[in-house]
């Protein structure tokens, strides 16, 4: 959809929801990934597929680790 020049989205009468469910959704979807990873790199004997799925699951355990700390 294109906007006329100046013209934003919220001007339209369309609301962007704001809320976190949608980065919580993707880290979810980003962990369940990188699971995938680390046992088709095992499987496949494929030691670059577990280190990114090794990767992916440390910045998982991060993000919430922060997100944890952020909420107390």
């Amino acid at each position: 959809m294109r906007y006329r020049e100046g013209q934003l989205p919220e001007q339209l009468g369309t609301q962007v929801p704001v809320t976190d469910d949608f980065v919580t959704l993707t880290v979810w979807l980003t962990l369940i990934v990188g699971v995938i990873f680390v046992a088709a790199g095992i499987h496949g004997r494929q030691r670059w597929l577990q280190i990114w799925g090794w990767m992916t699951l440390v910045a998982c355990g991060v993000y919430y680790v922060m997100l944890a700390q952020a909420n107390s």
